[in-house]
């Protein structure tokens, strides 16, 4: 019964599975450990539905204990926090250029030098100094490459897009803890060029997730929920932000990217995942740090058929035991293998066997 009402109030049915629920703040629990990191989120999104099976947000609170609440840092980041994405947001970059037509999978982009514009220089993490293809682009993460892919877009389509696709605007469901992305007041094309390689635009986690779910279901924009919902239902209230060739080229992508780059740390064996990396500078002082870092890892599964997307963020790692450096790859990338791998057939995603069917299925 309803603690302030005379009448029963009836059960509310959520769309959180508490095993996963349970899987994935375990897992971020001992992440956090494992990278000494200030904070760590993650969710798993039924990309079909756009029901959320689990979201955690760490540190969080004893609900006996109120109070702990209002503590810094205890808020839930996935949706109340905005942050630049990083690389991640070359997932969007690169569908963008895919889907305006002006670029195709085997086009090429001049990655040999730095680019400068306005004043500012685009550098690449770990250069290739040459020509590179699309998917080379994307599995090399390059800024350079990306950002000349922004620029023939042009920069009120790149607008468009990142709005099209729902990481502009406050994202709308039933939690009331919702912050609105912050975006520049005018888009310059420097504004454009940073914000190809996710920085220059802060955004939720949860439409992160939401946005990359779009890409990998065929094109479908669907409105999270944390209630039950059918794929009708879902399907009454999606909009085709995307063309299905679109989505099936970001598959190849991201499959191609945890099988030889980035993301290799995510491969979950017997289950197909595909993902992308984003290790953003912070902001420090006014200035961008370079050791004080923001990371992701934007992933679905199983790839060639995606059911799930799942994002995980560790807010400023530090390097684990017997490692020099604090990159996506790994932290966040290990952390989504360890998240799919333990809730993967309880989500009822079969493992696929090799060609020899022998199972590939880890043992638990």
């Amino acid at each position: 019964a309803g603690m302030t009402i005379e009448q029963n109030l009836e059960p509310v049915a959520l769309s959180i599975d508490l095993r996963v629920q349970h899987i994935v703040r375990n897992e971020l629990a001992a992440a956090m450990q494992r990278y000494q990191a200030i904070a760590a989120g993650a969710v798993v999104l039924n990309v079909k539905t756009g029901e959320v099976l689990a979201m955690s947000s760490l540190p969080d609170y004893d609900p006996n204990i109120p109070a702990q609440a209002l503590e810094k840092d205890r808020m839930n980041r996935m949706s109340a926090g905005t942050y630049e994405m990083g690389s991640t947001f070359k997932a969007f970059t690169t569908a963008m250029a895919l889907d305006s037509g002006l670029v195709g999978m085997n086009d090429t982009f001049d990655a040999t030098r730095p680019l400068r514009i306005a004043g500012h220089t685009i550098n690449d993490f770990h250069g290739k100094h040459r020509v590179l293809t699309v998917p080379e682009i994307f599995i090399y993460s390059s800024n350079i490459a990306t950002a000349r892919m922004a620029d023939m877009v042009g920069v009120e389509q790149h607008r468009e897009f990142l709005t099209r696709i729902g990481l502009l605007s406050r994202l709308s469901t039933e939690l009331p803890e919702v912050k609105t992305p912050v975006q520049p007041h005018e888009w310059k094309k420097i504004n454009s060029i940073t914000i190809s390689f996710g920085h220059g635009v802060a955004t939720t986690p949860l439409q992160t997730a939401v946005a990359a779910a779009a890409l990998m279901n065929g094109g479908k924009l669907i409105p999270p929920t944390f209630l039950p919902r059918t794929e009708e239902e879902a399907n009454a209230v999606a909009v085709q932000v995307v063309k299905p060739q679109t989505s099936d080229q970001m598959r190849q992508l991201m499959e191609m990217n945890v099988a030889k780059g980035s993301g290799r740390r995510a491969e979950v064996e017997g289950f197909r995942v595909g993902g992308k990396t984003g290790t953003a500078e912070k902001v420090v002082n006014g200035r961008y740090s370079t050791n004080v870092r923001f990371n992701a890892f934007l992933s679905a599964f199983p790839i060639d058929d995606p059911e799930y997307v799942v994002l995980v963020i560790v807010d400023e790692p530090k390097p684990a035991e017997g490692q020099h450096s604090a990159t996506a790859g790994l932290n966040a990338a290990p952390t989504v293998k360890a998240i799919i791998r333990r809730s993967a057939s309880i989500l009822g995603v079969r493992p696929t066997f090799g060609d020899d069917a022998t199972a590939l299925l880890e043992s638990y």
